[in-house]
């Protein structure tokens, strides 16, 4: 992890015009499922949020790159949900998945769509909220819908404060 971070502020601060794809990158790996239990996206969007203050880049692209990419990566875990809801289950891929698919499960079944907002800001069901929302046959617009709103709400939330705090700190 201390490698990743290293190598996000290295590379945001020698190329800032890249901080849109490193953002989006980050973000897609912290949204699709099963690769979000490897990068730890949460920890490297508020580091770049760090570089981007420290460095006055314009935190625009940044916040783009993760709604973009968040968005992006949901939406494929919940296509995967959607198409392979009956083999998810039984599949070797997600075997080490089965509790966290759990969790989701009781969320979404509480919550219906606002589990999608509100699993966005849980790290561990982060990205299997999606695919239970698939999984449940929830349809693609209402998925959409609270999939863009809490990525929108996420990325700033997770770059702002390193962005502001820092940008004050080296004015």
């Amino acid at each position: 992890m201390h490698d990743a971070r290293d190598w996000v502020t290295v590379t945001a601060q020698a190329h800032p015009y890249w901080v849109f794809p490193i953002a989006f990158f980050i973000a897609f790996s912290e949204s699709f499922v099963g690769v979000s239990f490897i990068i730890p996206g949460t920890i490297l969007l508020v580091t770049l949020g760090g570089v981007i203050g420290a460095s006055h880049i314009s935190m625009f692209p940044a916040w783009l790159g993760a709604v973009l990419g968040s968005i992006l990566g949901d939406w494929i875990s919940w296509w995967i949900g959607f198409h392979y809801h009956h083999k998810i289950v039984h599949s070797w891929i997600f075997r080490r998945f089965e509790e966290q698919i759990e969790k989701a499960l009781q969320l979404f079944h509480k919550w219906g769509t606002w589990a999608i907002f509100i699993g966005r800001f849980m790290g561990p069901l982060r990205a299997t909220v999606p695919l239970v929302a698939g999984m449940s046959e929830l349809e693609f617009w209402p998925f959409m819908i609270a999939n863009t709103v809490s990525a929108l709400v996420w990325a700033y939330v997770l770059l702002a404060p390193g962005a502001a705090i820092l940008r004050h700190i080296f004015p």
